[in-house]
């Protein structure tokens, strides 16, 4: 899947767990250029893309 932020196809799957969250429904994925973790999910029957973490600032 294409990073929301900087459009590059290099991205992790992130396996978590935790109590009301399904990562079969909303994988988490991180990019690998620019850090930023996002998954997809669907409000009312629209995809959506929710930020988890920002991308990483460049120094």
């Amino acid at each position: 899947m294409k990073c929301p932020n900087c459009g590059n196809r290099t991205s992790l799957n992130l396996d978590m767990h935790s109590g009301g969250f399904s990562s079969d429904e909303s994988p988490l994925k991180e990019c690998g250029v620019c850090g930023l973790v996002w998954r997809v999910k669907t409000e009312a029957g629209e995809m959506k893309i929710d930020i988890i973490k920002p991308p990483d600032k460049k120094k």
